[in-house]
């Protein structure tokens, strides 16, 4: 009976361990305005309201980086935002922020950031000429765990999938609907270009 009790006890113990290091986040696409969604659906411009939470939040840092991927390869990391090298901190135990992207030209992204409560960034990043790109939230809605102090993919900026048996088609939950890590989805889909978006808080 001790030995059973020890075990539960000590299982009870990881599972709150766990839990105490997990982030909750949560992304969801879009606008409450069916006619601004509209406006930005014509525009090609992706919205997303994202919310992460952990009730030890309050008083950590994170990092948001760029990956950029072009012809399979990594060709560059770009640290968008490191609090670490700032006197801010995190204030409470949910982050909130806005991620909009739009292609602004022909071969060039628009990356917009607002994290409500703190501040707000741009960026710019080089593309190809296609019209077809996309942001993709590999979470597909759904709330998911990430670990506290381990960096994991927010958003990823791409092209689509094109099979070569449906030419007259573009493909993109294909994308994400296996669970492939999006640093594999050059080799695995093709594709020739795309930006992931990480994120990764401590203390």
């Amino acid at each position: 009976m001790k030995a059973l009790f020890l075990l539960s006890f000590l299982s009870f113990t990881v599972c709150f361990s766990q839990n105490q290091d997990s982030l909750k986040v949560k992304i969801d696409y879009g606008v409450a305005s069916e006619e601004f969604q509209d406006y930005l659906l014509m525009k090609n411009i992706d919205f997303y309201k994202v919310n992460i939470s952990n009730k030890n939040l309050k008083g950590k840092t994170f990092t948001l980086v760029s990956k950029e991927y072009w012809n399979k390869e990594l060709t560059k990391t770009d640290t968008i935002i490191n609090l670490k090298n700032s006197p801010r901190k995190i204030e409470a135990d949910t982050l909130s922020l806005n991620i909009i992207t739009e292609k602004v030209s022909k071969d060039s992204l628009q990356l917009f950031v607002k994290f409500k409560g703190l501040f707000s960034t741009n960026r710019k990043y080089k593309t190809t000429e296609a019209n077809s790109y996309s942001t993709r939230d590999l979470s597909n809605g759904i709330e998911t765990n990430f670990q506290l102090g381990k960096s994991f993919p927010l958003l990823v900026y791409t092209l689509p999938y094109k099979d070569p048996k449906y030419p007259d088609y573009l493909f993109y939950c294909e994308l994400t609907k296996e669970g492939i890590p999006p640093e594999e989805w050059g080799d695995k889909f093709n594709l020739e270009h795309y930006i992931i978006f990480e994120m990764q808080f401590e203390d």
